[in-house]
């Protein structure tokens, strides 16, 4: 099977050539070596000969520019970045094969939102190799929404970036991510999440330790009238406050609060384990010995005689 699928992807190949080539009275025919590049890709893959068929899916894809036809070139790319990704297992490739991808489906014109996709899918690929890398791509998937007008689109990209520069430790990031889903948010009129992500960013700069910038951008979100009546506004103007008081636990009782909890888990998260510097924090109430019958202190414990109530035995005997 493997024998004859490698012999059928070799025949393709020689006809795309064929084709590609043209001749003394004829212009090469691009449609045909495409669709024959397609065909030896897919023979190659059943021959589990994944590094030849990733590079059959380039080829195609070149032919496929060269007819204009730019959805099908960048869908050739999309599928040689899978198999350099999945099987052949050289991540370079793959994220390079899926910027490119992401260029030719932003050229087409209808497909931003999978351009943005394609970007995501690089980033992804690149989390654990190279964090900055990745927060480029990120950045580069998060334009193309912003850019194109498909903001609504990217809401859940944003927030996997967000949760991924909180997980790295980049804070001032994260709060650069947040302020722009809020723009994002707004724009669309969605005001639900963008209560959330005010709230977010808020608190991301207390965790950063920046309550200065936290009262700021809870001014310049104030601006917006929505905002100033949600819950979440009294509480990112709560939490600055204790905050700015050094009242630990008043900042922990406010983080327990719904408005928080309900928010993202890595924010809800990170509300919890903030702590202000050099906070006071409230001494434990000692709790009071038991009190015997009659309203006095009575060390011996509940239900025995007080002392000043115990007879002298010598005071029975001089009464006898």
């Amino acid at each position: 099977m493997e024998s004859s699928s490698i012999k059928l992807a070799q025949g393709f190949l020689k006809d795309a050539q064929k084709a590609s080539k043209g001749g003394w009275f004829s212009k090469p025919e691009w449609d045909i070596a495409a669709q024959y590049l397609d065909k030896a890709a897919t023979a190659f893959k059943a021959a589990r000969h994944f590094e030849e068929a990733a590079d059959c899916y380039v080829k195609a894809s070149d032919a496929y520019v060269q007819i204009n036809a730019v959805y099908l070139a960048a869908k050739c790319y999309e599928n040689a970045a899978v198999l350099a990704d999945t099987h052949v297992k050289d991540h370079d490739m793959a994220i390079t094969y899926y910027s490119r991808a992401s260029d030719l489906y932003r050229s087409q014109g209808a497909a931003a939102d999978k351009a943005a996709e394609m970007m995501e899918c690089a980033a992804k690929i690149c989390e654990d190799i190279d964090t900055n890398r990745t927060i480029q791509l990120y950045d580069s998937a998060l334009s193309i929404y912003e850019n194109e007008d498909r903001g609504r689109f990217g809401v859940e990209t944003f927030k996997r970036t967000i949760r991924y520069l909180l997980d790295k430790g980049r804070l001032s990031e994260a709060v650069d991510f947040q302020v722009r889903l809020s723009a994002v948010c707004e724009h669309v009129n969605n005001r639900f999440e963008m209560n959330k992500s005010n709230l977010s960013a808020i608190i991301i700069l207390l965790a950063f330790g920046d309550s200065v910038e936290a009262g700021k951008k809870l001014d310049e979100f104030g601006q917006d009238v929505a905002f100033t009546r949600s819950k979440e506004a009294a509480t990112a103007e709560r939490l600055v406050q204790a905050y700015s008081d050094g009242d630990q636990d008043e900042y922990v009782r406010i983080a327990s609060d719904q408005s928080v909890t309900f928010l993202d888990t890595a924010i809800a998260r990170l509300a919890a384990k903030t702590r202000i510097p050099g906070a006071r924090r409230q001494e434990p109430r000692v709790s009071e010995k038991p009190v015997a019958y009659g309203g006095e202190h009575n060390a011996a414990g509940p239900g025995a005689p007080l002392a000043n109530d115990a007879v002298d035995e010598d005071d029975d005997d001089d009464l006898l």
